[in-house]
């Protein structure tokens, strides 16, 4: 018996959920909290940099969401992903940004991929 997810609710639940949390403004909201700065920023190769400013700010634009649960004897803990790309209008595209949302819109965790070489980005080495 093979068993599918593909019609299911959830995922009709999942998209109802996204579109009233707004997710390009959750991402909007942190990239202004952070004054659009990222302080301690670490590239692919290991380098690290003191700072990284945005010459212009970046709109955000939601890439891909999913959700999760990690299960515990307590209790389990439910998770939303959100990635973005990380784009200057009509320009380019200076990075990702990856927000990890606990079941209180809180944001538990986030990461960063930056294109430290666009001529749209200032990377301040340590």
């Amino acid at each position: 018996m093979t068993t599918t997810l593909r019609a299911h609710p959830i995922w009709q639940n999942l998209s109802q959920a996204l579109a009233q949390i707004e997710p390009d403004q959750i991402a909007l909201q942190h990239l202004q909290d952070c004054q659009y700065e990222i302080h301690g920023y670490w590239d692919e190769n290991d380098q690290p940099y003191e700072t990284i400013r945005f010459k212009q700010p970046p709109i955000p634009e939601l890439i891909t969401s999913s959700i999760g649960v990690t299960q515990s004897q307590e209790k389990d803990n439910y998770w939303l992903q959100l990635r973005y790309a990380l784009k200057i209008p009509s320009v380019a595209t200076v990075g990702e940004l990856l927000l990890v949302l606990d079941d209180s819109l809180e944001i538990i965790d986030e990461n960063w991929v930056i294109d430290i070489r666009s001529p749209y980005v200032v990377a301040i080495e340590e």
